[in-house]
């Protein structure tokens, strides 16, 4: 598969949707599945340009037992200033209570330096309730909630501030097997307990439409807000990428 991006306008997000990538970029066939995809870029005309990015996803999957690794990380700067550094580490162990419940037990690590976040560790624990939304099982929504423990440490003199929140989010799939038109969403909302103003919301859709049997035109859409940043730091962002996607 060969994707080629041809627009976008991003601000960095603040929730990682974990959701999707799990979704997209594992398998439930198999006991063993990894996947790693690293970029570099160095450019110089007046001022030098460096891009990084790498992504890597390891899955072990044993009866009703799935444990999965993800690592991401972002660099974008142009002559002094940074655009975007950003990286993650997320790691969740899930067991199937039933065919469509799920127990889950997750880490994260992350850091955003352009959020003025240092690092903020979240630890949580919660149930994944699966629906299928059509007799062929090809469309299916995925709700859930959990309990979240955030440790933030931010740059300069904004110090350190720990909260407990719900995190509960909505996931759909719609797949129409005879146009072969994809449209996948995930929502999330995370309240901290006892201060519902400091919430964290997120939104992500990403619809594929067929142009020929091979090629795919491919539009994703995100935006997040986070009142749990310091001032200084920016409240919303957003992300809006189009591509086309050949497959053979």
């Amino acid at each position: 598969m060969v994707v080629l991006l041809f627009c976008s306008h991003f601000l960095t997000a603040q929730i990682v949707n974990i959701e999707d990538m799990r979704i997209t970029g594992t398998s439930d066939s198999i006991r063993w599945y990894g996947s790693t995809q690293e970029a570099f870029t160095l450019t110089k005309v007046q001022e030098q340009t460096t891009v990084f990015q790498a992504d890597s996803r390891l899955q072990y999957k044993y009866h009703r037992n799935v444990v999965l690794l993800l690592l991401n990380a972002n660099f974008l700067r142009a002559g002094t200033q940074n655009f975007v550094n950003t990286a993650f580490m997320h790691l969740r162990y899930n067991y199937k209570i039933n065919p469509v419940l799920s127990w889950e037990l997750y880490g994260q690590q992350q850091s955003n330096q352009l959020q003025l976040m240092k690092s903020r560790t979240l630890l949580g624990t919660g149930l994944r309730r699966r629906f299928f939304l059509n007799k062929s099982k090809t469309s299916r929504m995925y709700l859930g909630m959990a309990y979240l423990f955030e440790k933030n440490i931010f740059t300069e003199s904004y110090g350190k501030r720990d909260w407990h929140r719900m995190s509960n989010y909505l996931s759909i799939s719609l797949r129409a097997p005879k146009s072969s038109v994809i449209l996948r969403g995930t929502t999330y909302w995370q309240p901290a307990i006892g201060y519902i103003k400091n919430v964290r919301y997120s939104t992500e859709w990403t619809l594929e439409l067929p142009i020929t049997e091979h090629l795919r035109f491919t539009t994703n859409i995100t935006y997040s807000v986070d009142r749990g940043l310091p001032q200084a730091a920016p409240l919303k962002a957003y992300n809006w990428v189009n591509g086309l996607v050949w497959q053979w």
